[in-house]
């Protein structure tokens, strides 16, 4: 009880923030899995740290821009002294996710194909990126690879929860059609829904939902929170709502419990996060596979 009591009173905003982190992947993670384009979520979480990489070229400074606009004192504005980096994190995943939505139905070209391509040009351009940086921000692009929750501050938090409330509001008004589209697109064309423009729309939401969490918490986090909550959710739940209520529950709860363990045995809590996670998915189809 006196560990747990320390990380509240030391990291309050690291608790609430990788509960909003998991909630945002776990969430967002049902679709992607559902729409079976996994390999979406890896390609994004790269191509996230490239735009966080590029930005510490300093080749756009956008911060003086703004706070020239606005007349803000970058030193002493916690939000845009760090707004390069989820800016640029952003704008890769958007264009990311506008070159992947012009793939729908292509014939001569997969998506997995585009994705694969994707995948590796923004493995490149992070090392370039990462090699004309200075020796100083080297150091915090690493920091971000490796992911850790305890970071997570007050700026992040309450940027976490701007994306949350966002993107839960979304899909309640239009979840008729994002549900069409995401589980059966077929039919959703059949009903005169749009598939190509609301298709656009969750990878949009997606594809920022995956790119400033990767900013805050680490690509491993972000692309396993995608992924393993979700399956987990698939094998637990007989209803689409079971699968939801699942997914959202482990991608919730499993962030702060990998806080207490990665405290008590010195680990990185985004990677301790990511086993912990797995551990449950293992016993979850071990349980699915002995009674069913």
């Amino acid at each position: 009880m006196e560990i747990i009591k320390q990380l509240i009173e030391l990291f309050p905003y690291a608790i609430l923030g990788s509960i909003l982190a998991g909630f945002i992947c776990a969430f967002l993670g049902i679709f992607v899995v559902s729409q079976r384009v996994v390999f979406l979520g890896a390609s994004l979480t790269q191509v996230s740290v490239a735009g966080v990489a590029f930005s510490f070229l300093h080749l756009i400074n956008i911060e003086t821009f703004l706070a020239n606009i606005f007349n803000i004192d970058l030193e002493h504005n916690a939000f845009f002294h760090n707004f390069e980096p989820a800016f640029f994190s952003l704008v890769f995943a958007i264009i990311c996710v506008l070159i992947f939505s012009q793939t729908y139905r292509q014939k001569y070209i997969t998506q997995d194909g585009i994705l694969g391509i994707i995948f590796v040009i923004a493995i490149a351009l992070r090392i370039i990126f990462i090699q004309k940086s200075p020796a100083a921000e080297v150091s915090e692009i690493e920091s971000i690879l490796k992911g850790d929750i305890l970071f997570i501050g007050q700026t992040q938090f309450f940027t976490l929860l701007g994306i949350t409330l966002i993107t839960v509001l979304v899909f309640i008004i239009f979840q008729k059609q994002l549900k069409f589209v995401a589980f059966d697109p077929d039919t959703a064309m059949a009903h005169g829904i749009n598939s190509r423009f609301w298709l656009l729309v969750f990878y949009l939401f997606v594809g920022m939902g995956i790119s400033l969490t990767t900013r805050f918490v680490g690509d491993v986090f972000a692309f396993a929170f995608l992924i393993i909550p979700s399956s987990i959710g698939i094998l637990v739940g007989k209803k689409v709502s079971q699968v939801f209520i699942v997914s959202v529950l482990v991608g919730t709860l499993v962030p702060p419990i990998s806080l207490y363990f990665a405290f008590i045995f010195d680990f990185s809590s985004g990677p301790t996060a990511v086993v912990l996670s797995f551990i449950i998915f293992l016993c979850a189809y071990l349980f699915n596979k002995i009674f069913n």
